[in-house]
């Protein structure tokens, strides 16, 4: 169609459904810019556009589509997803029975981890030590927590008892060591340094 045979009426539904090549929407506007009552006629056009979405009623959706559709694509049905207990999963608790003692290459010590994070290279658990019992000298790659539960530790002059809580710098080291035996919560990294090997499991 040349521009010689475009008529108004013709092409404004198609401008308010946005339809027309570049030189037929120049075309238009032209037109409404010398005949400014076209506007209304085009505003009609635009406003039923408007409407068209909401005028056709929603079709349901079968219910085995899903199915038909993964058939047909040659798929396995994905299994449905676990709905997990948020009530369960808020927080982990193991009872002071059921922790796992492991002995460690120290002799006299053992250790029981109830959280290992490889992402973080985190370590939580309790050791319990004998009496006499001298810890290996270690650098801490990261902040090291103890919380005394029981019994002593000496770390440099200092004697630290039931309740008392020990935050190590990372870069910090030392070689803790026991009179009596003791038992303590710990929170450590994997990646300490030790100078013999004496097990990553250890605080």
């Amino acid at each position: 169609m040349t521009p010689e045979n475009y008529c108004f009426c013709e092409l404004a539904p198609l401008y308010a459904l946005d339809l027309l090549s570049p030189e037929e929407r120049i075309w238009v506007e032209q037109q409404l810019l010398d005949c400014p009552d076209l506007g209304e006629e085009l505003a009609a056009y635009q406003s039923a556009v408007t409407a068209m979405p909401y005028s056709t009623a929603a079709l349901p959706m079968a219910a085995d589509l899903k199915d038909r559709l993964f058939a047909d694509l040659g798929l396995d049905l994905p299994l449905p997803k676990k709905i997990s207990d948020p009530a369960a999963d808020a927080y982990l608790a193991v009872r002071s029975q059921d922790l796992d003692w492991q002995p460690q290459s120290t002799p006299g010590v053992a250790v029981a981890i109830v959280h290992r994070d490889e992402i973080k290279r985190e370590l939580v658990g309790f050791l319990r030590a004998e009496a006499g019992v001298c810890y290996p000298w270690h650098r801490h790659a990261s902040v090291e927590e103890l919380f005394m539960l029981e019994g002593d530790l000496v770390i440099g002059d200092t004697v630290y008892g039931a309740g008392d809580y020990i935050r190590s710098s990372p870069g910090s080291s030392h070689a803790p060591y026991t009179n009596s035996g003791c038992r303590f919560f710990f929170h450590t990294s994997m990646d300490d340094q030790y100078p013999q090997p004496v097990g990553v499991s250890s605080p």
